[in-house]
């Protein structure tokens, strides 16, 4: 059996079934308003139970292909609203036309084929949820469940008319005028008439086997499945225990009843799958039976208020002309009360332009990001009528700002937030009674989330600029203060020494000349001091082996450092930088700093064997891998300030850094545009400000002489990065 097949199917049991329905209110309505007691059970008793079980089984066979339950309710629900129309046209023949070619199949169909009515009641009892009988000495209880209930229909059908006649004198007027003349069984009359005795207690004890099959499926089931279950088995019980009544009231409370309690069971399989998400079409099947009872309400009122005006005019013509006034004058209520109703159960989603205009307003009118993201969760829980939405953000500095409106579910879709730059976060959020599925639906969202993208990245661009305005005043004013200390607490009171010395060496020269001479000896090595000062002021501005050696070999020469107990460090250049002139100062003194933190913290913390760096550059970026062989990182490391500086380092030259860690270890990938820089070595209004390097120790007495590059050790330039 195949899914168009089956489809095919459900739309032919709904087709039959609007037309049996319609066919028989109608009826129901001239019939009843001159002969309020008919013969037979009016129409409506039997389209009643067939809408309560079609409108579920419809949508299970829509979306699962002849699933055993959707064949019971839709096959069953379709009978009993085709029986609701065969007892409406006995009704309607018995009273205008006992002639009528109609009333012979109807009553054939209504007084015999409609036996098997009560049998689906039984059947789900048995097969519900799985749509398979249970195994072991439970399946053979089942067998004798469901022919005990056969039993009735067998009788009703192939009993000869003098034995039902025997069994209820009632019927004999009916059956005289309208059963047809088919072939029955022949059986002696002693026969019948124990079958047609035993048919009610046969089918009372294949409901309780059955009820009592379906609470066994309980014992051994799981939470989710007892859940489902307990309230096929409530329904069920009550549909057993008011079997006892029906003998004793009359005809009209027996349909009641009837109809009442078979359309409990029906509503314990919507709950099984509405609440508890049986067969994956529970927002499916809650919107629909919305719009099915919203309709029905609509179409209750419009016949209410034409026989209001009907009742109270007595010319035909004026209650014709007064229905049609009314009916104009009420269509725009009746469509608004309808916008109502359609807007509680799908949300805004009729009215795109809206959803958008009201976002944007709300956009506009925030006062910072978790507003907006706020406006964005309410804008998409109001258009999908979402339950649950929340909204997050991923920032660049790897923290995550979120909002959300409603109840948080455990079922969520998520949808991301993406942008030129790629993904900045996502939307969590619980479908509604009505899944957005329609192109149109994906296409409202999408536009949702581009306004919303846009003004939230603006707004974070504005917000990151104000700090990077902060930062920068600080950092300005940090380096001021550092050159100051350094200057002042440094380099000034060395030339001051050098000073004193130099004018008591001129002072003594004519009486001391021996002392002086020594004097300016003791000058000249203070003044090696200042130099050294200077030289470390200068490094820690630029680092002079970038001037000397250009950035290939001063990385290379980090390396070397960083090389021995037990580390080995590779260098591969595949594209040559070319001369240091040829790359702009900020990109090579921020490659340089990036690969040598990335090398220390390789050292310091991955216990790798190797780290291989790799340069590379074109036209447009410089690109520096430093990937290690170590345990890599761990994933609930603390982000710490070296981290955080590697990333800063990059994007205040508005190029990228990524970090990808696993058991095979670490790979750091920087890459820095080239022609941003050459273009405009500012920082760029959307990149953060790097933190200023800290001051380095003051060099060694033996340190190289001025002009000769001065390798940095990790201590000196490298903060803790993990």
């Amino acid at each position: 059996m195949t899914l168009a097949s089956s489809r095919i199917a459900t739309a032919v049991a709904i087709a039959v079934s609007a037309v049996a329905a319609v066919g028989a209110i109608a009826i129901d309505v001239v019939v009843l308003a001159a002969h309020p007691q008919p013969p037979l059970s009016p129409g409506w008793s039997g389209v009643l139970p067939g809408v309560a079980m079609l409108i579920p089984g419809a949508l299970l066979m829509w979306r699962l292909p002849w699933h055993p339950i959707a064949v019971v309710l839709t096959g069953f629900g379709t009978l009993w609203v085709v029986d609701g129309l065969a007892s409406a046209a006995v009704n309607l023949a018995w009273y205008t036309d006992r002639e009528a070619w109609w009333a012979v199949p109807a009553m054939w169909f209504f007084g015999r084929l409609g036996s098997v009515l009560i049998l689906p009641i039984q059947l789900l009892l048995l097969l519900f949820p799985d749509g398979r009988l249970r195994r072991g000495g439970w399946r053979a209880v089942s067998v004798v469940a469901i022919a005990l209930g056969l039993v009735m229909p067998f009788a009703f059908i192939l009993a000869p008319a003098e034995a039902l006649v025997a069994d209820d004198p009632d019927r004999a007027e009916l059956l005289a005028l309208f059963d047809p003349a088919l072939p029955t069984l022949p059986l002696p009359d002693a026969a019948w008439s124990l079958i047609l005795g035993l048919a009610l207690p046969c089918m009372a004890a294949s409901l309780v086997l059955a009820l009592v099959v379906c609470v066994s499926r309980r014992f051994r089931a799981g939470p989710e499945e007892r859940a489902q279950l307990r309230w096929l088995v409530w329904s069920g019980v009550v549909f057993v225990g008011v079997l006892p009544i029906y003998p004793l009231v009359p005809t009209v409370v027996v349909d009641v009843l009837l109809g009442a309690t078979i359309g409990l069971i029906s509503a314990s399989v919507v709950v099984a799958v509405t609440r508890y998400r049986l067969y994956a079409i529970d927002r499916l099947l809650s919107w629909t039976l919305v719009y099915a009872v919203l309709i029905g309400a609509i179409v209750a009122v419009d016949v209410l208020v034409v026989l209001v005006v009907g009742s109270a005019i007595d010319d035909r013509v004026a209650m014709l002309l007064a229905v049609v006034a009314v009916t104009i004058a009420y269509a725009p209520l009746r469509a608004r009360l309808f916008a109502i109703a359609n807007r509680v159960v799908s949300g805004r989603r009729a009215d795109p332009y809206g959803v958008v205009s009201s976002l944007g307003e709300r956009l506009t009118r925030a006062g910072g990001t978790a507003e907006q993201l706020r406006a964005l969760a309410t804008a998409v829980a109001e258009a999908f009528a979402s339950p649950y939405v929340r909204v997050e953000l991923d920032r660049p500095d790897g923290t995550r700002l979120s909002s959300s409106v409603g109840v948080p579910a455990p079922d969520l879709v998520e949808v991301p937030i993406d942008h030129a730059t790629g993904t900045i976060g996502r939307i969590l959020m619980e479908p509604g009674r009505r899944p957005v599925v329609s192109e149109r639906d994906q296409r409202l969202l999408g536009d949702l989330v581009r306004l919303a993208a846009a003004a939230i990245l603006d707004g974070e661009l504005r917000r990151e600029l104000q700090a990077i305005r902060e930062r920068l005043v600080l950092a300005r004013e940090e380096e001021r203060s550092r050159l100051r200390r350094d200057l002042h607490d440094g380099l000034g009171p060395l030339l001051a020494g050098v000073k004193l010395r130099l004018e008591t060496a001129r002072n003594l020269a004519e009486r001391d000349p021996a002392r002086s001479v020594a004097l300016v000896d003791a000058a000249v090595e203070d003044q090696a001091e200042v130099i050294g000062e200077v030289r470390r002021i200068v490094h820690d501005l630029r680092p002079p082996a970038l001037d000397d050696l250009g950035l290939a070999r001063a990385i290379e020469q980090q390396a070397e450092r960083l090389t021995g107990a037990g580390l080995v460090v590779g260098i591969d250049v595949a594209e040559p930088p070319g001369p240091a002139s040829t790359l702009p100062p900020a990109v090579e003194v921020a490659a340089y700093r990036i690969a040598s933190e990335a090398l220390a913290n390789a050292r310091r913390h991955s216990g790798a064997s190797a780290v291989q760096v790799r340069i590379a550059a074109d036209d447009r970026a410089l690109t520096v891998d430093v990937r290690d062989d170590g345990t890599g990182i761990p994933a609930d490391a603390v982000r710490g300030v070296g981290l955080r500086s590697l990333h800063e380092r990059a994007a205040e030259l508005g190029g990228s850094l990524r970090i990808d860690s696993g058991d095979g270890g670490t790979l750091v990938r920087a890459v820095l545009p080239i022609a941003a820089a050459t273009h405009d070595d500012a920082i760029p209004p959307h990149a953060p400000a790097p933190a200023p390097d800290a001051a380095a120790p003051a060099p060694a007495p033996d340190a190289p002489a001025p002009g000769a590059p001065r390798p940095e050790t990790p201590e000196e330039t490298h903060a803790d990065v993990r």
